[in-house]
Order: structure tokens, then sequence, then C-alpha cells
């Protein structure tokens, strides 16, 4: 493996790192919205469909 490769490239990374335009907790809202109204459209197309 090439080992001498680690280094430079987590340094890299790091250097990569900026601010974030709006707090995590922000991102984190947005996520659960979206996985909230994605179950809400499977629930919706679900309905009224007997059971497997």
């Amino acid at each position: 493996m090439m080992l001498g490769l680690v280094t430079p490239i987590a340094q890299q990374i790091a250097a990569m790192e900026t601010e974030l335009p709006v707090p995590p907790i922000v991102f984190g809202i947005i996520a659960f919205c979206c996985l909230l109204a994605m179950m809400a459209i499977v629930l919706s197309i679900g309905k009224g469909r007997p059971h497997s």
C-alpha cells in the first residue's frame, strides 16, 4: 500500500475545511424534513393497497 500518501492527503482534506454558511443544526432540520416528506409520499402512495 501507499502509506506515504496518507499524511499529505489528510493534510489536504483538513485544509479544504471551510466555515459553513449556516449552523449545522439547520442542515439537520432540513434533512429531517426531507425524510418526513419522503415518508409521507410513501404512505400516501401505499394507501388502499391490499397487504401481500
